[in-house]
């Protein structure tokens, strides 16, 4: 570019030198020669002229209007820390040598330490100046003695560079000299911020491209009005042609396949005959060309139209979305699979409903007619235990598989509350009455802590039986003889009731709690332990507390022991009637205690 423009130099120059005149005091040129000399350095500019063919210009042009300057443009380091001679036209090559070793700093001479101070700095005599004082040999080898430096500033305060004048005898600035270099200054920081945005702009652009061909997606451009388009690498190598292959629009269609090609030609923009549409966004698919793989890709861009509503520019992006389609496509095929395996399982449950709940129900009234000896004696004897240990397989197996069940519809959703209210210590004597035998049997203390009996809970009674059941068997199952389990209901923080189980038994640490709420889920223990059961238990008691709009809460630590709870909220606790709104007769005080809770 630097050669396309030299002849920038040349008509500064011409310009300086044949349009001039002469003044008592000193040589200036005219007001139009400097305007041309302007011109020709911002026609430079315009044209993309190389910056040191633009800051030489712009030096010879200050050495003419402030004779008998010698000019230097030096460039100020990103981190502020060295200079890079830029032009010096006038000035020997041991300037530019030594100049880059010089960092700018507080006494740095003239353009360094303007460069650290962000403001002009004059020095009418090197040999006294303390700024030059560790620069003398490079004031002797360059011929200066005297220099005047003026700092380049953005527009958001950093030092782009500094203008600095030299002169070989001690000198100092007039007004005149201030005032000509305004122009000066204006051109080289003009220049300077161009060349700051363009490479500011390119490298934006390099790391937009890198971002982009990282993410695996392909760019193009169209111009309509030159008929010249641009692929990225990347959309080639989607596209699977080489450099040498022509961009085209042309090229594009001739690679998606045929089925795919009326709906593509509908939707792309066409010539100048029509306002843009909004951005577009469709699939479609291509045969590569490489290796005649078909290949499923979104394409995204937008069209630009001139004054006159033509299409002038589009631009875009594709994507290759094969793996993502065959894999929403598999995703779609598992989902029908589940859904169908799913059904599969709705059926069988409603099959093992019946089929095993019905001859399980006959076993266990027959044989509890014959341990309530309903015709007569058993004989021999011995049979009374066998009768007992048919019954309660039959009636733990029954309660297994309800477990079973039960998971399996709230799994599916399909778990309905029967909602009611009653009293929460009706809901405790039927959930200790069921587990009191099992602790009898192991020495434990069951205690009844129901901090007010009076209380009224609006919950599925079945559905929260089961849940204390379930809670009250797991804790007298890994508490030792000689232990505690505690049925219990207080006041919640809010207002609510919290009402669970706690004890004094082996306890859980974080793992065995995880495990423990898996569904099927048991902990190893030792193999004395009794492992009775599915692993349903604590899971089907936390499902069905949160199936209730309650929440769930454990608190376990190894060998002190667990405590199991669920948090309803207000809403769901109500305060007993009372007794001066009932009459006095005990049946028409239960008559309208119902219908209150009803209501």
């Amino acid at each position: 570019m630097g050669g396309a423009f030299g002849f920038l130099n040349r008509r500064v120059l011409s310009f300086l030198v044949h349009r001039r005149w002469s003044a008592p005091l000193n040589e200036f040129i005219t007001a139009r020669a400097m305007l041309d000399a302007q011109g020709a350095i911002l026609e430079g500019m315009a044209n993309g002229a190389d910056l040191r063919e633009i800051a030489k210009g712009i030096a010879l042009l200050a050495e003419k209007l402030v004779p008998p300057a010698l000019c230097a443009i030096t460039l100020v380091q990103p981190d502020r820390l060295g200079l890079k001679p830029l032009a010096a036209p006038s000035l020997n090559h041991h300037y530019f040598s030594t100049l880059e070793e010089i960092e700018v700093g507080p006494t740095s001479g003239s353009t360094g330490t303007a460069a650290w101070r962000r403001a002009p700095v004059l020095v009418s005599d090197t040999t006294t100046d303390p700024l030059w004082r560790n620069l003398q040999s490079f004031a002797d080898a360059c011929g200066i003695r005297s220099s005047w430096a003026l700092p380049i500033l953005h527009t958001d305060g950093t030092v782009l560079g500094v203008l600095t004048l030299y002169y070989r005898d001690p000198h100092e600035p007039g007004d005149w000299d201030w005032s000509a270099l305004n122009s000066c200054i204006m051109l080289i920081r003009l220049a300077l911020s161009q060349e700051r945005r363009t490479h500011e702009l390119t490298a934006s652009e390099a790391r937009w491209r890198i971002g982009v061909e990282a993410t695996g997606i392909g760019n193009f451009d169209s111009d309509f009005a030159t008929g010249v388009d641009h692929w990225s690498p990347k959309m080639r190598q989607i596209l699977g042609v080489g450099d040498d292959v022509h961009p085209s629009i042309e090229t594009l269609i001739g690679l998606i396949h045929p089925d795919d090609r009326p709906a593509f030609l509908e939707r792309y923009p066409k010539q100048p005959v029509r306002r843009p549409d909004r951005p577009w966004q469709f699939e479609f698919r291509i045969v590569r060309a490489n290796d005649g793989e078909v290949r499923t890709i979104l394409t995204t861009g937008a069209v630009f139209a001139d004054d006159s509503g033509q299409l002038r520019h589009a631009v875009g992006t594709i994507y290759d979305i094969t793996d993502q389609r065959q894999h929403e496509e598999q995703l779609i095929k598992a989902k029908a699979e589940a859904e169908a395996a799913n059904r599969a399982k709705s059926r069988f449950l409603a099959s093992m409903s019946h089929e095993l709940r019905t001859p399980l129900n006959a076993i266990i009234g027959f044989s509890d007619l014959v341990r309530n000896r309903v015709f007569g004696p058993m004989t021999p004897t011995r049979y009374e235990s066998y009768i007992e240990d048919i019954h309660q397989s039959g009636t733990h197996l029954l309660s297994l598989i309800n477990d079973v069940l039960d998971m399996a519809k709230i799994e599916a959703q399909k778990f309905e509350l029967v909602r009611s209210v009653f009293p929460i210590e009706q809901l405790a004597e039927s959930a200790m009455l069921l587990v009191r035998p099992q602790a009898l049997a192991k020495g434990l203390d069951l205690v009844d802590d129901i901090a007010d009996a009076d209380l009224l809970l609006d919950a599925d009674e079945r559905a929260m039986r089961q849940v204390l059941v379930n809670l009250l068997s797991n804790a007298v199952k890994f508490t030792a003889p000689g232990g505690s389990v505690r049925l219990f209901a207080e006041p919640a923080k809010d207002g609510g009731l919290a009402i669970g189980v706690e004890d004094n038994g082996a306890g859980m640490d974080a793992d065995g709690i995880a495990t423990a709420l898996e569904p099927f889920g048991q902990i190893q223990r030792d193999v004395t332990a009794e492992r009775t059961g599915t692993g349903l238990g604590l899971p089907l008691a936390k499902a069905m507390i949160e199936h209730h709009g309650a929440s769930f809460h454990i608190e376990s630590e190894l060998g002190i022991g667990t405590r199991i709870w669920a948090e309803f909220p207000p809403n769901a606790v109500h305060a007993p009637p009372r007794d001066d709104d009932l009459t006095t007769t005990p049946s028409t005080r239960r008559r309208e205690r119902l219908r209150q809770m009803k209501g």
